[in-house]
């Protein structure tokens, strides 16, 4: 993985917290809601983790949000 790739997870990640963040629902929420771990989102949102395309659109339902939203690097 480039420093690339990583400071795209980071910036993913940071647009699922603050997504989240604005809705006032904790991790564990969003976790039960979208059907992933609490630890896997948690890792999402730290950038730690790459999580696969059915895991982000999960994330992006449960926050109402478009997948793009979350990972189109032109709409942040």
């Amino acid at each position: 993985m480039t420093g690339d790739d990583r400071a795209y997870l980071r910036e993913v990640g940071m647009r699922v917290r603050v997504a989240r963040v604005r809705r006032r629902i904790s991790q564990d929420q969003l976790a039960e809601i979208a059907a992933v771990s609490r630890v896997s989102l948690g890792s999402i949102e730290r950038g730690e983790h790459a999580a696969g395309l059915i895991t982000y659109r999960k994330i992006a339902g449960a926050l109402g949000v478009a997948m793009g939203d979350l990972l189109d690097a032109e709409r942040s």
